[in-house]
């Protein structure tokens, strides 16, 4: 087999960095250790039902988006901008008054008292102001956590408290918004610039069309476990796989989480990391109407955030059926039973007071858990400098992964061009990227 670079896992960076070569005119192979491409953005079909793996969105205005996608081809279901923040038995609909589409949420947002009027306006102020922000300045500006950076904008604790904590610990999973406001800010940034959605048959949409190339040259191997590195001289060489086998190339390119990375390479890449479960219900009742994501901004929610995902992708539910994702934060060591149980207990405690929701809860019916426990790595106030490069200290192994970026989709992508491009540079004696950093 006459192989320039061997790329270990079939994930987002990995699929970006290894169609980029292969466009290039690279003889690459990629080995997938499971059933299918994708990592962590995978779908399942369960009933006839489209349930992606944890609860997941894409923005389309992420720049590695933008340069990897064919958007039109995945379909897109768009979300409305803003959320239904529920509270104390209330619901309140937050949106964005400019982006909004004329009706009443405008007058529900204006009359909604989880924020007052100064917080509603130093919201949309923020948002106005990151949307004129470069990326280049955010990711080089100083930093600190999320929660600083809000009270530091002149956001009142109420308000970081009923909307910021459960829509941005929604996010990077952390209602304590320790994050990197830097993290905060970018993703603010891409509200405000663009819109959020899922591909109409569900997130592995985004995979499929990465590996749609490699597949059709029979690029990708999967069921295919790489065991271990093969050096000559303290340089990478190939791999070993579990069936044996040993692959020589010229590169080989680690596209796997951090701890996967480590156990074959041996370098010092640990990363904490923070976890999630997403429980899904089908039901024959529409619980609500608007395409909007659901908070739970109480202090003690066993739900952070729930969303009926057939009203923004009819396609995720069968017909007539509705499909009603509700994400936790952490995994709960409880059994499959008592999570759909308190579960439904909380989304009734967000519901609380409205009958016709009531009825509609008591039609749905557990479909999946999904728990994941290297959902994203921690991203505390000044992670990004202390993040590895995409090429290590070992000659001829290379990382393409979002632990070299930021944890998300765009960042994954940004480190599958970053490696690409570092390959390509090295094979023309060059340097430099084409790529930028965002």
């Amino acid at each position: 087999m006459n192989v320039e670079s061997i790329l270990v896992g079939a994930g987002i960076a990995g699929l970006t960095c290894a169609r980029l070569l292969h466009e290039a005119g690279r003889q690459v192979i990629l080995f997938e250790a499971s059933d299918a491409v994708g990592g962590r953005v995978r779908s399942d079909s369960v009933d006839g039902y489209t349930l992606d793996r944890g609860f997941q969105v894409l923005f389309d205005a992420y720049p590695a988006v933008q340069r990897q996608l064919n958007m039109a081809a995945l379909h897109p279901r768009f979300f409305e901008p803003g959320a239904i923040v529920c509270i104390e038995g209330q619901r309140a609909i937050l949106t964005d008054p400019l982006r909004e589409r004329p009706g009443s949420n405008l007058i529900a947002t204006l009359l909604t008292p989880v924020l007052n009027p100064l917080d509603k306006i130093r919201t949309l102020l923020l948002a106005r102001e990151l949307s004129h922000t470069t990326i280049e300045a955010i990711i080089s500006g100083p930093d600190q956590s999320t929660w600083d950076y809000l009270r530091e904008r002149g956001l009142s604790e109420k308000a970081i408290k009923t909307f910021f904590q459960a829509f941005l610990g929604g996010i990077f999973l952390d209602r304590s918004l320790h994050t990197s406001a830097k993290n905060a800010m970018f993703t603010l940034k891409m509200l405000a610039d663009g819109h959020t959605l899922v591909p109409a048959l569900g997130m592995a949409a985004i995979s499929q069309q990465l590996a749609m190339p490699l597949q059709a040259a029979g690029k990708i191997q999967l069921h295919t476990r790489v065991e271990r590195l093969l050096y000559q001289d303290k340089r990478v060489i190939g791999v070993g796989l579990e069936d044996g086998r040993e692959v020589l190339a010229n590169s080989v390119v680690l596209a796997t989480t951090a701890p996967e990375a480590a156990r074959l390479s041996n370098l010092n890449l640990s990363r904490d990391y923070v976890q999630t479960t997403t429980v899904y219900f089908g039901g024959h009742i529409r619980l609500y109407h608007q395409k909007k994501l659901l908070l739970h901004a109480a202090p003690d929610a066993f739900v952070n955030n729930a969303m009926l995902l057939s009203n923004v992708a009819p396609e995720y539910a069968p017909s007539n059926r509705h499909l009603l994702s509700a994400t936790l934060l952490g995994i709960p060591t409880l059994d499959d039973d008592e999570i759909y149980a308190r579960t439904l207990a909380d989304l009734r405690l967000m519901w609380c007071g409205n009958e016709r929701a009531q009825l509609a809860l008591e039609t749905y019916q557990p479909l999946a858990i999904y728990r994941i426990e290297q959902a994203q790595f921690m991203q505390p106030p000044g992670v990004h400098p202390t993040l590895p490069n995409n090429a290590t200290e070992q000659p001829g192994l290379f990382l393409a992964a979002e632990f070299t970026e930021a944890s998300s989709i765009n960042a994954a992508m940004i480190s599958g061009e970053k490696c690409a491009q570092m390959l390509l540079s090295q094979s023309h004696g060059a340097a430099g990227s084409r790529f930028h950093t965002a």
